[in-house]
């Protein structure tokens, strides 16, 4: 029998009504002799709701008691999935992370899975009990709930099929597939009927919100089979499937993405010696900050200017762990700019087509956008820019070049 594991995000399971149309396209698998893993995240809007309430009472939450609330927010999913399956007639059990043993580890809003016991969820699908599983959080060595970061539901999915060996995981969403930018900004974007991991994993970074990075890392390293569909489609619907393509598959370019939550920041005149730079990027790794883009330039006098961008939500906190290390190394201050934007071309052919990357950025020119930061990468090329700017530069580059 076939085995998957789908994922419901938020907008899939955000009022009854979707979630009986959820329960009713696991009901198609279970009729095509499939056995199914069911993965949901708190329903929309739940999880933003639950932080608002937590900063009316502290401004700023303790990481461990956050962590303790928004965890609710899945398990309110889980329980009201099992209850529509049970009513359908389809038996179901949901379940905690501590409930299968999915141990992670990490900052309590960053942390990585580590290990799942799957011993009693390959139980229950003996038994020809749907399982239900809470995404987004884990349990670390002391017991405590943590989360797993926005969009952790996806890598909860693809940790679960690595760990089961299922067949495929899926992942149901509020768009029918990945398209070459996002179709809810773009009209004209078209849709992949298949992307390789590698252009995924640099499409998910670069800001576009269909797959959480990590969960594309996580799946590509464990060859697990992943499609994206659409919650509001049927389970026989194509979507979205990553392979890993034969060379002469690979295409000049596969899309481009916009993130608007993006901060920068600027280390000022830093001596010109070797590892400093790491003397200040070490407190913003073991503080659990992702950095993104990092750009240096020589400034003046044997110094240099080092640039780096990072999470807007983040942005307080690198800061504050920043201070210390910069003023001891003598760098001549710190700056940063909260409200910027991301855009990103991938392309598996980008690095052998360099006139790609000029007309990227003689498209920008001509839109007199100012590019702040510039950052190379095989299949990418990524820019900062004003925020404002970010949706008028995507319809631009998604015009200009060859999608």
């Amino acid at each position: 029998m076939t085995l998957r594991v789908l994922k419901f995000g938020g907008t899939s399971v955000g009022d009854s009504d979707r979630i009986r149309h959820a329960v009713g396209l696991v009901a198609e698998h279970l009729a095509m002799g499939d056995r199914v893993v069911v993965v949901v995240s708190a329903q929309a809007g739940e999880t933003d709701r639950l932080i608002g309430l937590a900063r009316t009472l502290s401004p700023d939450p303790d990481p461990r008691e956050l962590a303790a609330l928004l965890v609710t927010g899945e398990q309110a999913s889980a329980a009201l999935f099992a209850l529509a399956l049970g009513a359908a007639s389809i038996r179901a059990c949901s379940y905690s992370a501590w409930q299968i043993g999915l141990v992670a580890e990490g900052a309590a809003d960053q942390a990585r899975i580590r290990t799942i016991e799957v011993r009693r969820l390959r139980s229950d699908l003996e038994q020809g009990i749907v399982p239900v599983v809470c995404g987004f959080q884990g349990v670390n060595q002391d017991g405590d709930y943590v989360t797993l970061g926005r969009g952790g539901s996806d890598t909860t999915a693809v940790a679960l099929a690595a760990a089961l060996g299922a067949d495929e995981c899926q992942i149901y969403t509020d768009v029918d597939g990945v398209y070459t930018a996002d179709p809810r900004l773009i009209r004209t974007a078209r849709r992949h009927e298949a992307l390789s991991y590698p252009e995924m994993l640099e499409f998910a970074a670069g800001g576009a919100k269909v797959l959480e990075r990590r969960s594309v890392e996580l799946a590509g390293r464990h060859h697990v089979p992943l499609r994206v569909l659409s919650s509001a489609g049927s389970a026989k619907d194509r979507g979205t499937r990553f392979i890993e393509p034969p060379p002469e598959a690979v295409r000049a370019l596969c899309g481009v993405a916009l993130s608007r939550n993006e901060s920068e920041i600027t280390i000022l005149g830093i001596p010109e010696q070797p590892a400093l730079a790491a003397i200040l990027l070490g407190p913003l790794s073991a503080g659990g900050v992702e950095i993104d883009l990092i750009v240096q330039n020589r400034a003046r006098d044997g110094r240099v200017d080092l640039g780096l961008t990072v999470p807007r939500s983040a942005l307080a906190r690198a800061l504050v762990l920043l201070g210390e290390p910069a003023g001891a190394i003598g760098a001549e201050g710190v700056i940063s700019t909260e409200h910027i934007a991301k855009l990103s071309v991938v392309g598996m052919g980008l690095k052998s087509r360099p006139e790609l990357i000029a007309r990227f950025l003689s498209t920008l020119a001509s839109e007199r956008i100012s590019v702040r930061m510039m950052a190379t990468a095989e299949i990418k090329v990524s820019v900062t820019l004003p925020e404002e700017d970010g949706e008028r530069a995507l319809a631009a580059i998604h015009r200009t070049l060859e999608f």
